[in-house]
Order: structure tokens, then C-alpha cells, then sequence
């Protein structure tokens, strides 16, 4: 089920493509928010990997419809593809809301929820390159699974705390909603990269 054909090779190439996308638009973002003053020029750059993002997702669906024997179940191939472009669309919404809104400087748990959620993009990257061999890493795409579950369980906190912040702290009421929405999305992105996780220890139950 797992050995390397052309077919296999060429859905585990393109996800890992794809995570990798989504590692450095993560890393982008971080540096977009240490720099937040360029963030409307440096917004290109990641509508960039958005578009490359969605490349790789047309691919492995058009893979899907052409190879008869695939590495493991279309459906589950189909939502992983589908998730990992999801989490690439969501930072690029994060940033687009940012710049429309002219959200201005971000605020210390903004930040912090930023470097949680480069963690665990992180870890997303690791947990794809493991279904390359899924029997044989079993266990690192448990553990995998684990942190990316505690990594968006602390940014739902931070989320909370940041927009509680907002709320006794903003004396503009349009800023307050602003900075809400903003932190909204990237809690969403923070989900998504859960959702991959889940549906990779779904094919783990399945197969190893």
C-alpha cells in the first residue's frame, strides 16, 4: 500500500510542497509583524505563495482524477490537499485584513500568537514529510499530532486574552473591532493546521 510508485511519490512530493509553502508564508508573517511598517509592500510576497499554494492544491487534484491506485484513500487525500491550502489562504486573509483595515502596529499577544502559530506550521511540515514511511513513524506523527493539538489550544488562550485586552484597553471602538477580526483569522489558521493533523492520524488509524 505504502511502496514507492511514480504515483505515491508524486502525492508525497506535492504535499510536502505545499507544507513548505505554508512554513515560509508563516515565517513571512513574522517578519511582516517585527516590520509591520512594510507590511502593505511585503504583501505581494505572500499573495505569491498564496498562488503557489494553490498550484500544488490544482495539481493533486488533477493527480487524483488521472492515477487509478493512489497511496492511501482519495478522500483523504483530497482534505489533506484541501486543508494544507486552506492554512496558506487563512495568513494571507490575516494579512489582507491587516492592510484594508490599516490595523497599524500589532500588540505583544498578537505577536506571540504569530510565533505559536510558526511552531506549529512547523510541525505540520514534519508531520507531512512522515507519511512518506507512515508504518515506520507511527509514533513521531502521534506525537506530531499532540503538539499541534496543545500549539492551537495555546493560541485559542492567547486569542482569548488578546481580544479581552482589546476590549478593556481600546478607547477607539472601530480599532477594537479591527484588531478582533484580525485576530479571528489567524485563530482560524491556527485550526487548520489542526484539521491537517487530525486527518493525517486518521490515515495512521487506517493504515499503520
Amino acid at each position: 500500500m505504502f511502496g514507492f510508485k511514480s504515483a505515491d511519490e508524486q502525492f508525497f512530493k506535492l504535499f510536502e510542497e505545499a507544507a513548505e509553502i505554508i512554513y515560509q508564508g508563516a515565517i513571512l508573517l513574522k517578519n511582516m509583524m517585527d516590520k509591520y511598517e512594510s507590511i502593505e509592500k511585503r504583501l505581494d510576497e505572500l499573495v505569491v505563495l498564496e498562488q503557489k499554494g494553490d498550484k500544488v492544491t490544482d495539481t493533486i487534484i488533477d493527480n487524483l482524477n488521472k492515477t487509478f491506485i493512489t497511496p492511501f484513500d482519495r478522500e483523504d487525500i483530497y482534505s489533506i490537499a484541501r486543508e494544507l491550502n486552506e492554512i496558506m489562504d487563512s495568513v494571507c486573509s490575516t494579512v489582507e485584513k491587516m492592510v484594508i483595515y490599516e490595523a497599524g502596529k500589532p500588540g505583544d499577544k498578537f505577536k506571540e500568537m504569530v510565533n505559536v502559530f510558526v511552531r506549529a506550521t512547523e510541525n505540520v511540515k514534519s508531520l507531512v514529510y512522515c507519511i512518506r514511511k507512515i508504518k515506520d513513524n507511527t509514533g513521531a506523527i502521534m506525537e506530531l499530532y499532540h503538539e499541534i493539538a496543545k500549539d492551537e489550544s495555546l493560541g485559542d488562550r492567547i486569542y482569548r486574552l488578546g481580544v479581552a485586552d482589546l476590549f478593556k484597553k481600546g478607547n477607539n471602538a472601530i480599532e477594537v473591532i479591527k484588531w478582533k477580526e484580525v485576530f479571528e483569522q489567524l485563530e482560524t489558521s491556527l485550526d487548520r493546521c489542526e484539521k491537517v493533523a487530525k486527518l493525517i492520524r486518521g490515515v495512521v488509524v487506517k493504515y499503520a
